[in-house]
């Protein structure tokens, strides 16, 4: 882990209420594709999935490998599958598996598609400067696939999808688009009043704006979802959140009436993996044993600001082991 020009005690400060322990940087040349490609064809290899049943691939990114074409379709043509098969990006981030989750599930609900991969991954360590004491020790660099497909005997699932664009600027990096081009001047980092230095072309945090978004509307979007879902909150049995810092998850669930015994926490393990971390929640679930019959509910909440929600009872999945590549 890089400590820019931080002190122990101040990495202490901010370490100790985020909670993380160990972070991921993608090696140098290694891209979000290249982690959620070594994802996948693990995925289908432990599964036993033949390629040619895979007629859809969504890639979630905000780290794409070129702005155009989408990735989706390399991945496509790199993991072998069908020429028949749908190849999409989605720019999301740390709501970005239930984006993908939602997309998939409506394409398979449509009778369009019967077996998606849903691939999120992202290398925002190259976009965080290590002199930003609010992204420095928080994020990972970390790639992750999930196969979503029809069955008869499927469980049904409740979603809940909600944006609110007013609030772009919360979690943004600023240059590099069409509307702030990069430059000299973009490329030069300034101090703020927090200590902290970063350019327009680094992620920007609004820490406390990103906190109070989360515990306002993720509180309301359980209670949502149990309503809409037909279940009492108290009968949910485990809740798979975001994993954005131990401490908001724990304000989360005072905030929501939750145990904290039912929210699960791996975020020490892994960092923030942006849209992984539910993906990462689910391997370490099913690593603990049997978990079908569980209700359950995941919520991801981030960038856009955009945020939703996943209530359903699991049946039997299978889980690759994580891995590093």
């Amino acid at each position: 882990m890089g400590a820019g020009h931080f002190d122990a005690e101040t990495i202490g400060k901010v370490v100790g209420p985020v909670g993380t322990e160990t972070l991921y940087f993608a090696a140098d040349g290694q891209t979000a594709s290249d982690l959620c490609f070594a994802a996948a064809e693990r995925l289908i290899s432990s599964a036993g999935i033949a390629k040619d049943e895979i007629d859809g691939v969504i890639f979630v990114s905000q780290t794409p490998d070129y702005r155009t074409p989408a990735t989706a379709c390399m991945l496509q043509d790199r993991l072998g599958l069908p020429r028949t098969a749908v190849a999409m990006d989605l720019n999301f981030g740390c709501s970005g598996f239930v984006y993908g989750a939602f997309t998939a599930a409506s394409f398979v609900e449509s009778g369009a598609c019967s077996k998606l991969l849903v691939l999120n991954g992202d290398t925002l360590r190259r976009h965080t400067s290590l002199q930003d004491k609010g992204m420095a020790f928080i994020l990972s660099d970390a790639g992750s696939a999930v196969l979503i497909e029809a069955s008869d005997s499927a469980e049904p699932m409740t979603f809940s999808m909600n944006t609110d664009g007013s609030g772009y600027g919360t979690l943004i990096i600023p240059a590099g688009g069409e509307r702030l081009p990069k430059s000299e001047k973009t490329s030069e980092r300034r101090l703020d009043g927090d200590g902290s230095a970063r350019s327009d072309e680094d992620f920007y945090m609004d820490g406390m704006g990103v906190f109070t978004f989360a515990v306002r509307e993720v509180p309301l979007l359980i209670d949502g979802l149990a309503s809409l879902h037909g279940i009492a909150k108290d009968g949910v049995d485990d809740f798979l959140f975001h994993q954005a810092n131990a401490y908001m998850l724990k304000f989360i669930a005072k905030r929501a009436g939750i145990p904290m015994d039912k929210v699960h926490v791996n975020i020490g393990r892994y960092g923030n993996t942006n849209g992984s971390t539910i993906p990462f929640l689910l391997a370490d679930f099913a690593a603990g044993g049997e978990q079908a019959g569980r209700n359950v509910i995941m919520a991801g909440f981030g960038v856009g600001l955009s945020w939703g929600g996943i209530a359903g009872r699991l049946g039997t999945f299978r889980c690759a082991e994580i891995i590093s590549v």
